[in-house]
C-alpha cells in the first residue's frame, strides 16, 4: 500500500521551490502587515496553522496514490512518502491565509452566490498547479482513472470556504486571549473534506472492481464535493440570522455606547 514508483523531474526542483516559495511568501508578509494593521495575532496563526496541517499530506497522498520526484528537497518522510518542501508551505496560502481573507469577506457581506464562484475559482486555481506540477513530473499520480484525475482538484473547492466558515463562526468566542487558539482551525477543514469527500474513490482505488464502479465512486465523490460547498454556503447564510454572529473581525470587545435619550424625554425641566 505505501510503495510508490520513483519519479524524476523533467524541471530543475530549484523552479517549483521558488515558484511555491514567492506564493507563500507573499502570503506570510501579507499576513504580518494585516496582523500589525488589525494587532490580531490570527493572520499570522492561521499561516502556522496551515503548515501544520501539512503533517496530513502523506496520509492523502497514499490514499490518492500520488508520489513526488524524487529529486524535490524533502521537508519530511511518512508512509513511504518523501513530502517534498514545495507542497508544506504551498498549505499557507490555500489552506491558510485565503480562508481567513474569505471569513472577513463574509463578515463584510459577501454573498452566497460570490462563495459559490470563488469555490469554483479554487478548483480551477489547483486544476492549474496541478495540470503544470504533473506535466513537470513535479510530482505523479499512480492510480487508475478516474483517481488519476479528480483526486485533488475538486476537494479544494469546498476546504476554504470550510475553512472561512469555521473562522467567521468562532469570531464570538474567539475574544482576547482566544485568540491564539483559530491556530487550530485551518488544521480542520482539509483532512475533514478530503476523507469525508473522497472515500467512496478512495475504496475504489484500492478495491479490485471494473472502471464503470470505479467512475460511479468518484462521481459520488465529486457529488460530495458540491454539497459540502453547498451546505457551507446555507450555514454561513444561517449563522448571519444570528444576533451573536456580527463581532469585530480582529476580535476585541465592542463597548456599546450608551443610548441616546430624546431631548426633554425623562429629564427635569
Amino acid at each position: 500500500m505505501f510503495d510508490a514508483p520513483r519519479t524524476i523531474s523533467d524541471v530543475d526542483p530549484t523552479v517549483v521551490l521558488a515558484a511555491f516559495g514567492a506564493i507563500a511568501a507573499a502570503a506570510v508578509v501579507y499576513a504580518a502587515v494585516m496582523a500589525v494593521r488589525l494587532r490580531d495575532v490570527v493572520p499570522l496563526a492561521v499561516c502556522l496553522g496551515a503548515g501544520i496541517c501539512a503533517l496530513n499530506e502523506p496520509i492523502f497522498d497514499v490514499l490518492g496514490k500520488i508520489t513526488y520526484a524524487d529529486d524535490n528537497p524533502t521537508m519530511y518522510s511518512a508512509m513511504g512518502r518523501d513530502i517534498p518542501v514545495f507542497l508544506v508551505i504551498g498549505y499557507i496560502p490555500w489552506v491558510g491565509l485565503v480562508p481567513w481573507i474569505l471569513a472577513r469577506r463574509i463578515q463584510a457581506g459577501l454573498s452566497r452566490r460570490s462563495m459559490h464562484v470563488i469555490a469554483v475559482s479554487s478548483f480551477l486555481s489547483v486544476v492549474v498547479v496541478e495540470t503544470v506540477g504533473t506535466s513537470l513530473k513535479a510530482w505523479t499520480y499512480y492510480g487508475e482513472p478516474p483517481l488519476k484525475y479528480l483526486g485533488v482538484a475538486p476537494q479544494m473547492a469546498a476546504v476554504p470556504i470550510l475553512g472561512a466558515f469555521c473562522l467567521y463562526a468562532l469570531q464570538p468566542w474567539a475574544t482576547g486571549r482566544r485568540r491564539g487558539l483559530m491556530l487550530f482551525v485551518p488544521m480542520l477543514p482539509l483532512p475533514a473534506v478530503y476523507a469525508s469527500a473522497s472515500f467512496p474513490m478512495y475504496i475504489a482505488g484500492y478495491a479490485d472492481v471494473g472502471a464503470g464502479v470505479r467512475w460511479l465512486a468518484a462521481a459520488t465523490s465529486m457529488f460530495f464535493c458540491v454539497a459540502t460547498v453547498v451546505c457551507t454556503t446555507a450555514a454561513v447564510d444561517r449563522w448571519r440570522g444570528t444576533p451573536s454572529a456580527s463581532p469585530p473581525v480582529d476580535g476585541r470587545e465592542r463597548v456599546a455606547a450608551p443610548a441616546r435619550v430624546p431631548a426633554g424625554a425623562g429629564g427635569t425641566r
